[in-house]
């Protein structure tokens, strides 16, 4: 860890004011991209950026030095998320949509080389943004953030099929979005 970052660390200990605004635009930097993945809306990710934050400064007497700093506030800003996302979630959150659940068994599978060419990561993004919450929560935490179905089952609070069957909707959903983006390929399933 660089020198400037311990000490600013240090200095928020000591409940600096100056030295927490500056920590703050720190991780603001660090931790936005990752509360963008989960929520729909900037309000709601700054919400939970800010949330973040109090925990990270809450708990930087904790936190060990000979670690990674960025890798520690990271893993705080999934961990919170997942938390919210309890609490907020508990009863709905494994209730399907019914639109979601009517996509989701009209998809029909595409080659998506045609329309990879056209495709940014931008396009993706939004589309993961539409998805129903507790399937986006399971496919970022799976398939960005690299947790196992095991783990997403025990943070979540459900079980490893459970955790399947939301990335599994994931993905139908998503194909579904990617036909509807481009009308060649619905042309060429009608044809298969």
């Amino acid at each position: 860890m660089d020198s400037e970052l311990q000490q600013l660390i240090s200095l928020c200990i000591k409940q600096d004011r100056k030295a927490e605004s500056a920590l703050y635009k720190y991780c603001f930097t660090k931790l936005m991209p990752i509360c963008n993945k989960y929520y729909k809306s900037k309000d709601d990710s700054v919400e939970q950026l800010n949330k973040t934050y109090l925990k990270i400064l809450n708990n930087l007497s904790k936190f060990d030095e000979t670690k990674s700093f960025d890798a520690w506030i990271k893993t705080i800003a999934v961990n919170t998320i997942i938390d919210e996302f309890r609490v907020n979630n508990k009863r709905n959150a494994l209730f399907i949509d019914k639109d979601y659940e009517e996509a989701a068994l009209n998809y029909h599978s595409f080659n998506l080389n045609e329309a990879e060419a056209k495709l940014t990561a931008d396009d993706i993004q939004v589309q993961i943004q539409k998805l129903p919450d507790s399937s986006k929560m399971v496919f970022n935490l799976f398939t960005v953030d690299g947790y196992s179905h095991k783990e997403i089952g025990e943070m979540l609070g459900i079980n490893e099929g459970t955790s399947k069957w939301h990335l599994n909707n994931a993905r139908k959903i998503l194909k579904k979005k990617l036909i509807d983006m481009f009308p060649q390929l619905k042309e060429r399933e009608k044809q298969a």
